[in-house]
């Protein structure tokens, strides 16, 4: 059983999240609050899972709310309405396992919860986007040839399995990771093996060939007063040994 705490300051939405949540197998709701303090004052056993809303109106910060809950052995599932990238950014930095916004749907959620439940991570549409257009100095600007080999790569395929599937000449694919190392390097991350690139990878949530991000959704599991958000944009209405390159 997957016990969830959900902190969030709409009160209403609280109970419905409890009435959705009721049904579904395999996870408990066993603490609601309207903020961190709240819920650490409540002194309850951690749940395996928080649900964190991204803006509290307490005025506390994204990512020590983040922190906070990680200090007591919570793994932290952040949620919002609208995709605020700098603070969801800096609460995947502070350690939190996944963002979701509010207009998925019920089962989105729950895969979501489970994923992170069992020490995964839980990349939505919408974070994958935040991360993608995320042009501070330490992350390296990527062609998408480059995203793709590297993504392939550091899910443990072989050089030659990369190029098959990319599309692209052995040879082009040594040179996207080449350039893939150059770049981190440069950008103050140096990589220079697999292994790095592997950390590079889960550092800055990429998603790794074979665990693709949560399907788009139908209906959304929030309240229908929230307006939606499309997946390509944000704020529209539509919406992770030696030097050489293993083979």
């Amino acid at each position: 059983m997957i016990t969830l705490a959900a902190i969030d300051d709409d009160r209403m939405l609280l109970t419905g999240l409890r009435a959705w949540l009721g049904p579904v197998e395999g996870i408990e709701l066993t603490a609601t609050a309207a903020t961190v303090d709240e819920y650490l004052d409540a002194g309850p056993a951690p749940a395996d899972v928080v649900l964190l809303d991204l803006n509290l109106r307490d005025g506390s910060t994204p990512a020590t709310n983040v922190a906070r809950l990680l200090d007591i052995g919570a793994a932290v599932l952040v949620v919002s309405t609208i995709p605020d990238a700098e603070h969801v950014l800096a609460t995947i930095e502070a350690g939190a396992a996944g963002y979701v916004t509010k207009d998925n749907d019920l089962p989105a959620l729950v895969s979501a919860i489970r994923d992170v439940a069992a020490g995964g991570t839980a990349v939505s549409p919408e974070l994958a986007f935040v991360l993608s257009t995320d042009r501070r100095p330490g992350r390296p600007r990527l062609s998408a040839q480059e995203s793709l080999v590297l993504r392939m790569y550091a899910s443990g395929a072989t050089l030659q399995a990369t190029a098959r599937r990319a599309g692209v000449a052995y040879g082009t694919a040594r040179e996207y990771l080449e350039r893939v190392k150059r770049k981190y390097t440069e950008a103050g991350r140096p990589t220079r093996t697999k292994l790095d690139l592997v950390e590079r990878a889960r550092e800055d949530r990429l998603e790794l060939d074979g665990l693709g991000p949560l399907s788009w959704p139908a209906a959304p599991f929030w309240s229908r007063r929230h307006r939606r958000l499309g997946p390509a944009g944000l704020g529209t209405r539509r919406g992770l040994a030696s030097g050489r390159v293993q083979t």
